[in-house]
């Protein structure tokens, strides 16, 4: 292990323990169960600041490294390399000298935020944006490797192992020596993905550098690869904003023991995490960065049985009911995380059109339109949100139960108040501009409705569409025209209009109609009232 792979170790650390800090103070996005418990760990560490420190100088003045011992050993354990782990070893003293600077530069900074002042000031040079090629050679000098009359800003020479290995050559291709996060950027310029996909592997290229480190593509192994599957397996399947913006180390180290938590299933590891890292390195092998792509191949394990069930389901006609008769629903209520109108409207239009969430919450006024006298939604590209795939694009016809409820009469009020978009308070927080909704549903459903079951979601609407089309016989051509989906058939890129739709309104209508949902009473729904738009159906 070199200084520089000492140096990333190092700063890693920092990074943990700065978000260690960080996830104890988040109390407002604890669960309720956990809060006081939570509570009670941030006033221990605050009141510990103060023998922290008084330990951590302790150390520095007399060699010791009581402070970090227990965290030296995590880290070289996530290593694989405990075999460094002798007190005597230079590699250990390095560890042990720079864990002190971090978790002494970390707790100064949790001091400053325990009197609300939270501008991170660096002091100690090891931590501040530097070149690593600087970093290395500060912590040398530091440790005592170069002499204190050596130029920082020299060429750098190459760094100097702490244990005896072959000589290697340094390639005279730069491009060799890329970190995968640079990789990440040269693949997002060159492929120009879309801009969620783009957000999602990035999600993915950070949690590597998290459990992993920036490694140069040409020295991520397979072992790499294996221990990144492992311990992405270990990750929440639902995390909230705070929990998405901790470390990845520091992430599953504070759910330990918290089996009641799901975790990410190992289909969702290998179709997302492992097809992200593995899509950057491809793009390494094809511009001569690396010779092989190590990501391919890697096999995840096989789910238990408990694990292949965890699968969306429908809603059942009690289960709508339930929701029907919940307080947004039947008695008007507006929750805060609901968005005003949103909180009604959108469950309702996922249940009479079979869209997704995404599409819905990112409706414009302009896609609210009407042709030979029906009105339907336009899912299409705007300025709000994209589309998951070409198939997406498409008009629904709106049902009438929905002009009924007078949702025609709202989409009037939002024009009259200036308005661009349907539902203008769902704002992004999240990936997507549904997800801080999305979350909010999930909570709803879960402790008000008293739906418990994990495999219930918002996406089951569009499963229950499906399957009432589906059930009442419906051309499943027609159904697929309806959803969004693609059939593969050539013969689906002919017959279509100038929007490039297949089918007409007249088509669709009927079809539309047949969300009938028998066993669902409709009856205890309160709508909201607005003024008439005038508008027949």
């Amino acid at each position: 292990m070199n200084d520089r792979q000492i140096v990333v170790m190092i700063r890693t650390y920092f990074d943990n323990e700065c978000g260690t800090d960080f996830f104890w103070r988040q109390v407002a996005d604890i669960p309720d169960t956990h809060r006081e418990k939570a509570k009670e760990i941030l006033a221990e560490r605050i009141k510990n600041r103060d023998a922290v420190e008084a330990e951590i100088a302790d150390n520095l003045q007399n060699g010791g490294f009581s402070a970090v011992e227990g965290d030296i050993w995590k880290t070289l354990l996530s290593y694989k390399r405990l075999d460094l782990h002798n007190p005597e070893s230079p590699v250990y003293r390095k560890l042990g000298h720079g864990f002190l600077r971090a978790k002494r530069e970390a707790n100064r900074f949790a001091a400053d935020a325990d009197q609300g002042r939270f501008k991170m000031d660096i002091q100690d040079p090891l931590f501040d944006e530097l070149p690593m090629d600087q970093l290395v050679r500060l912590f040398q000098r530091s440790t005592g490797v170069l002499p204190e009359d050596d130029d920082d800003f020299a060429p750098a020479s190459p760094v100097a192992p702490v244990i005896e290995t072959p000589k290697v050559v340094a390639s005279t291709n730069s491009s060799s020596q890329l970190r995968l996060t640079q990789v990440f950027e040269k693949w997002r310029r060159f492929r120009a993905p879309t801009e969620r996909t783009a957000t999602d592997f990035g999600t993915h290229v950070k949690r590597f550098c998290d459990l992993i480190g920036d490694f140069p593509v040409d020295q991520i192994t397979k072992n790499h690869i294996r221990t990144f599957r492992d311990e992405v397996e270990k990750i929440p399947a639902r995390m909230t904003q705070a929990q998405r913006e901790m470390d990845t180390k520091v992430l599953i180290i504070s759910l330990q023991g918290r089996d009641d938590i799901p975790r990410l299933k190992p289909q969702t590891v290998k179709d997302k995490a492992l097809a992200a890292i593995a899509a950057i390195l491809g793009f390494a092998s094809q511009e001569g960065m690396v010779d092989v792509n190590v990501a391919n191949g890697v096999a995840v394990r096989k789910a238990d049985e408990d694990e292949d069930e965890q699968k969306v389901l429908f809603f059942a006609p009690e289960q709508l009911n339930k929701i029907l008769k919940s307080p947004v629903f039947s008695e008007g209520d507006r929750p805060r995380g609901g968005k005003s109108e949103a909180g009604f409207w959108v469950p309702l239009i996922a249940l009479l059109s079979g869209a997704r969430l995404t599409e819905i919450c990112g409706l414009e006024l302009e896609d609210i339109g009407r042709e030979k006298d029906v009105d339907f939604f336009f899912i299409r590209p705007n300025s709000t949100r994209k589309l998951k795939t070409k198939a997406s694009r498409r008009k629904i016809p709106v049902h009438s139960k929905l002009i009924e409820w007078g949702f025609l009469d709202y989409v009037e009020h939002q024009r009259k108040t200036n308005q661009n978009r349907v539902f203008d308070q769902v704002n992004a927080k999240g990936h997507t501009i549904s997800s801080a909704w999305s979350a909010w549903w999930g909570r709803y459903i879960r402790k008000v409705v008293g739906i418990e079951d994990s495999r219930i979601k918002f996406h089951s609407f569009r499963h229950t569409a499906r399957r009432e089309l589906l059930d009442k016989e419906v051309n499943e051509l027609l159904v697929d025209a309806i959803m969004g989906h693609s059939n593969g058939k050539v013969s689906e890129r002919y017959g279509r209009d100038a929007d490039g739709l297949t089918y007409s309104m007249e088509r669709l209508k009927p079809a539309i109609e047949m969300l009938a949902f028998e066993g669902v009473d409709f009856t205890s729904l309160r709508p909201p009232k607005y003024k008439k738009s005038g508008k027949s159906s």
